[in-house]
C-alpha cells in the first residue's frame, strides 16, 4: 500500500455513514472537515440509511450492487467491508462522476461506476455474480420494473439478498412511474421469483417531524451545521421500525437452489 492510501483510507479512522462524500471536490476545506466528521449532512438520508444498515447487518455477502447509488454514500459504507466488491450504478453521470473523484481521493479501489438506468444496464453484468443488491428510494422511477427485477434476479446468487426502500404515499411525485403498497410489493417480488423476508414500515410521524425541521433549517447553512449534530442526537429517539410510516424497508431473497431427488 503506498503513502497516499495510509493516509487517506477511510478504514482507518472514525468514520460515520458518508464520511467519504467528504472527498468530493467541490467542498471547501471547512466543509470538507465537517462532513468526515458528522457523516454526509442529509438527514433524512441519514435516517433511512439507519434503517437500511440494521437491517442488513449480519447478512453474508461480499459482491454488492448499489443500483440508484446518487452520492454513493451505500456503496462506500458497503466497500468499507474486507475482500468486498462494489458495483455503483446511477443515472446522473455528474454523481458518477464525482464518486470517481471520492474513491480516488479516499484509496478505494474496490468500486466500479457505471452510469445507466432500468434493466438494460444490468444485462451487462453476468448470471451470479452479486451476493446482495439495494435499490434506496429508486425503484418507483424505473420505467419497466418487471423486467428490472427479473435481470435482478439473474444477477444474484442463489440466497442472495434484494434489499429496497420504497415510498407509500398513496400518489406518484414527479418522475416517478410505480404506485407502491404492500400488495404491490408483494406481487413484484413474488412475480419475479423472491422470496420475502421482511417488509418493515419506516419514516413515522416523529421522523418526518425531525425531517421538516432539518428541511427548515436547509434555509441556512449555517444554521444546519449548527444544529445537525443535536438532530442526530435526537433521531436514535426513532424507532427502526414505524407502525404508521409512509415508506416500506423490504428484504426478499432469491431461493437457493436445492438437489432433484431422484
Amino acid at each position: 500500500m503506498d503513502t497516499k492510501t495510509k493516509a487517506t483510507n477511510p478504514r482507518r479512522f472514525w468514520n460515520p455513514f458518508g464520511a467519504e462524500y467528504g472527498w468530493r471536490p467541490q467542498w471547501n476545506l471547512l466543509e470538507r472537515f465537517y462532513i468526515r466528521t458528522f457523516g454526509v449532512v442529509d438527514l433524512p438520508s441519514r435516517l433511512r440509511a439507519r434503517v437500511v444498515l440494521h437491517s442488513i447487518r449480519g447478512l453474508p455477502g461480499k459482491n454488492f450492487l448499489d443500483f440508484g447509488s446518487g452520492t454513493g454514500c451505500y456503496s462506500f459504507y458497503l466497500a468499507r467491508k474486507p475482500a468486498s466488491r462494489v458495483y455503483c450504478i446511477d443515472i446522473d453521470a455528474s454523481r458518477i462522476n464525482d464518486c470517481q473523484k471520492i474513491a480516488s481521493q479516499a484509496g478505494q479501489k474496490n468500486i466500479t461506476f457505471l452510469t445507466g438506468s432500468g434493466h438494460e444496464r444490468l444485462q451487462d453484468f453476468h448470471s451470479e455474480c452479486l451476493d446482495m443488491a439495494l435499490a434506496i428510494e429508486v425503484l418507483q422511477c424505473i420505467p419497466d420494473l418487471n423486467l428490472f427485477l427479473l435481470e435482478l434476479y439473474r444477477l444474484l446468487t442463489p440466497g442472495g439478498y434484494f434489499v429496497g426502500h420504497v415510498p407509500i404515499l398513496g400518489y406518484l411525485r414527479e418522475s416517478e412511474r410505480t404506485l407502491f403498497d404492500d400488495r404491490v410489493i408483494n406481487e413484484l417480488l413474488t412475480q419475479a421469483g423472491f422470496e420475502i423476508k421482511s417488509i418493515t414500515p419506516t419514516f413515522g410521524s416523529f421522523t418526518c417531524q425531525l425531517s421538516e425541521v432539518f428541511g427548515w433549517l436547509t434555509r441556512s447553512r449555517l444554521m444546519v451545521g449548527l444544529f445537525f449534530p443535536f438532530l442526530m442526537l435526537a433521531s436514535n429517539f426513532c424507532r427502526v421500525a414505524s407502525p404508521n410510516g409512509n415508506y416500506r424497508m423490504f428484504i426478499a431473497q432469491k431461493p437457493i437452489k436445492t438437489a432433484v431427488q431422484s
